[in-house]
């Protein structure tokens, strides 16, 4: 009998060709982004992400978000998609609830030096904001008469397209998120709220909470490039952006620190491509 027919007979598995053991870590890693791009929406890939991640010891975490973070810098597809759903679930995790688990996670990132896991868990105010007592302007609406909020939010949800233009300038979280949800708005109009300066934190975390605009690059870029936006939602969106952003991000002279200093970090490790596997 051969020596193979003896290994089948045993149950046994044949050693792998190259005499190296299958790294469990990188196998947990490679099923977690095939599981979590089998999913058609990214809500659901956040979810299925986020319970993969938990289930794991948070230095593993670690290593699994740095390897993400990487595979996307490096333009493999089904990174970039799970990246894009991991920064999703991190821009709307409710920390409050999940506070022990991001602190361990950032703890663990921390003393592996895992320096891209603990700039994407960090967060800070904005770098710029709006005077102490002052507030967005009421938006100006083609009626003669004075409009509620209540009226605002309806208004955001119809067809109007003389009201939505108008809209996208409302001081309202209320009358934005309804306006994100209806299907006349344009990307054009959701930009004018990504974009606008000055603004609140509130405004641009409906637009980032958002998964339909979430997808459009233009939109994150606009996020990412807000200074007056929340310091942590934007390190949260830079590893979904291309190099080419990522730099225009790192010389901007604008930004948190904190942001410039991250998109600096994602460029160098796309420009050096460090070896992927327990770096």
């Amino acid at each position: 009998m051969s020596d193979s027919s003896q290994e089948e007979e045993l149950g046994e598995e044949p050693p792998a060709a190259s005499g190296e053991v299958p790294d469990p870590l990188a196998a947990a890693y490679e099923a977690m982004v095939r599981h979590a791009v089998g999913l058609p929406e990214i809500p659901m890939r956040a979810a299925a992400l986020a319970e993969r991640l938990e289930a794991l010891e948070p230095d593993e975490a670690v290593w699994c978000l740095d390897q993400l973070i990487r595979g996307a810098l490096w333009g493999d597809a089904d990174a970039m998609e799970a990246m894009l759903a991991a920064s999703f679930w991190l821009v709307t995790v409710d920390v409050d609830a999940k506070y022990a688990t991001l602190k361990a996670l950032f703890e663990a990132a921390y003393q592996a030096e895992r320096a891209s896991v603990v700039a994407l868990l960090r967060d800070a105010p904005p770098v710029r904001a709006l005077a102490s007592g002052r507030r967005l302007p009421e938006v100006r609406l083609p009626l003669d008469r004075e409009i509620t909020l209540g009226e605002r939010r309806m208004m955001a949800s119809g067809q109007d397209r003389r009201l939505l233009e108008r809209l996208v300038m409302d001081p309202s979280p209320l009358v934005i998120g309804k306006l994100l949800s209806n299907p006349h708005t344009r990307t054009r109009d959701v930009l004018v709220i990504a974009a606008r300066r000055p603004t609140t934190p509130d405004l641009l975390w409906e637009v980032a909470r958002h998964p339909a605009w979430w997808r459009r690059l233009e939109v994150r870029e606009a996020l990412a490039r807000n200074p007056f936006g929340n310091t942590g939602m934007a390190l949260k969106v830079l590893p979904t952006l291309p190099l080419k952003m990522l730099r225009q991000v790192a010389g901007s002279g604008e930004l948190h620190e904190l942001v410039q200093e991250f998109a600096a970090l994602l460029v160098k490790l796309r420009e050096e491509r460090t070896a992927p596997w327990r770096v």
